[in-house]
């Protein structure tokens, strides 16, 4: 219980936007849209101009893929669709 109660927390300090918001935003350079599904999933269909980082690889890969730990970064799982 205390694991969900600690991502509880950690969940309600990240901002949300809409999927209205992403749209308005997805040309913007200086925000960085994240696919965390598997490469497969994302070759099937994903959003104009951004990075897959899978689940998975998070740990491993999120310092090469985002060197950049200030810039705004949106992370959504799920097709474009």
């Amino acid at each position: 219980m205390m694991g969900f109660m600690a991502t509880a927390e950690v969940e309600a300090e990240i901002p949300q936007i809409s999927h209205e918001e992403l749209a308005r935003r997805i040309a913007d350079p200086s925000l960085l849209v994240v696919d965390v599904l598997a490469p497969e999933s994302f070759q099937n269909g994903h959003l104009p101009g951004a990075i897959n980082l899978p689940l998975a690889d998070l740990p491993q890969l999120a310092p090469q893929l985002v060197p950049n730990r200030s810039q705004e970064i949106a992370v959504y799982c799920g097709s474009p669709t």
